[in-house]
């Protein structure tokens, strides 16, 4: 039994926290001796139901959890903030608890995880998620010659030559990590865990049976999470007008938290009328009852480096309801999958006519009577929770034995 320190700056009450993080610590917490740092938004704290909820359920399978508000304003100095009070936070517990090592999911923790290892010789796991700093840049939030962008690299040099355990999304992202100039010569532990999900609450919940060539069937396309920054909104919109063009009585079914008035924005500016349009915001539990209503999902991420070691979260979730995907090319190993084992259809191209072609493809796919069981098939296959818990397992126990 390892006795681990699990750092995340995702809140663990967020839905990215719930399915990413605790989704796989309440599992590993049967064999391991668990400990969590998480820095949360102050909405969620100010929500006690939610949090004593997630606190008795914390409790009840064993695990440690102290929690840290987030602080977003001013940018820069914010984060610092949290990065210096995660390390005395982290350096008490190092010490408390006799830690056996880290594991820190993303950069910032994992910053925490390199100055604990620097001052403890604490050793942890950088689980990357994908090249954070390239996805700023990406995402126009950094320039590549900004000095913020120029020491988070350095930083995740150390963070790649220092760590005991490296885990990628990807296996294009994989490759890239040994492929820097610095890695080539060093022997480092590295695993490929993608971004799984919890089969067991994302199933589907009734077989399909729908003549999809109906002239009244309401055809339900679907779209999770956030938009805007890496998120091709405007290019889901322009798929979902050429599904209109087909279908005139298609909806758009939107699950999202927080971004409501942007969304109703982008739809003004495609001229969509709202008839066609329902948006929710739902907690993590009830994600798997909507996506259970769509035909298919929908979501398209910008092409870019960053995106290489990517594995979005909707897409594991969306095979296990039995979905259908249309996504687009350079998105991890997304591409792959979709046609390798034909459960979706990836837009090659941002033109109108490429729109319009792989809408049709999709629709097409649908109708066919085994889609379900391939997506479901497809999504043990790469994304199970329990394969994902088990990958964690086997690190920790490795890193357990290596002392």
């Amino acid at each position: 039994m390892a006795k681990v320190l699990y750092i995340v700056y995702d809140g663990l009450m967020e839905p990215l926290g719930m399915s990413q993080s605790w989704q796989y610590l309440k599992v590993l917490s049967g064999n391991h001796d668990i400990t969590i740092i998480s820095f949360e938004k102050k909405d969620n704290l100010l929500n006690k139901y939610k949090l004593n909820a997630l606190k008795k359920e914390v409790e009840e399978c064993g695990v440690s959890w102290y929690s840290l508000k987030y602080h977003k304003t001013p940018s820069i100095l914010a984060t610092l903030y949290d990065v210096v009070r995660g390390i005395l936070v982290t350096l008490f517990f190092v010490k408390k608890s006799k830690i056996d090592f880290i594991h820190s999911r993303s950069y910032i923790p994992t910053l925490i995880a390199l100055i604990a290892n620097k001052l403890l010789n604490t050793r942890f796991i950088f689980d990357m998620r994908g090249f954070w700093a390239d996805e700023q840049v990406d995402g126009g939030v950094w320039a590549k010659n900004s000095f913020t962008y120029k020491i988070i690299k350095r930083f995740e040099r150390s963070f790649f030559l220092d760590a005991s355990y490296i885990i990628s999304l990807t296996n294009i992202g994989c490759s890239d990590v040994l492929s820097l100039d610095y890695m080539k010569d060093i022997k480092k532990k590295i695993t490929v865990i993608p971004t799984c999900a919890n089969l067991q609450l994302f199933h589907p919940e009734h077989t399909t049976t729908s003549d999809y060539d109906e002239i009244d069937h309401k055809f339900i396309l679907g779209y999770v999470g956030s938009v805007g920054t890496f998120y091709l909104f405007d290019e889901v919109l322009k798929s979902f007008n050429a599904l209109l063009k087909v279908k005139n009585n298609s909806k758009l079914l939107i699950i999202n938290k927080g971004q409501h008035d942007y969304i109703f924005d982008k739809i003004l500016e495609a001229g969509i009328s709202s008839d066609h349009i329902e948006i929710k915001s739902v907690e993590y539990d009830e994600v798997s009852a909507e996506m259970n209503k769509m035909d298919a999902g929908i979501f398209y991420i910008k092409p870019a480096f960053s995106k290489r070691s990517s594995s979005p979260t909707k897409f594991a979730e969306f095979l296990g309801c039995g979905k259908p995907c249309i996504s687009n090319f350079g998105v991890g190993d997304t591409e792959s999958i979709l046609e390798g084992e034909g459960v979706g259809i990836v837009l090659k191209g941002f033109s109108n006519n490429e729109h319009i072609s792989a809408i049709n493809k999709l629709l097409k796919l649908v109708k066919d009577k085994n889609i379900q069981k391939r997506c479901t098939h497809t999504a043990k296959k790469y994304f199970s929770l329990d394969s994902g818990v088990k990958k964690y397992d086997s690190v920790y126990r490795d890193l357990t034995n290596d002392v």
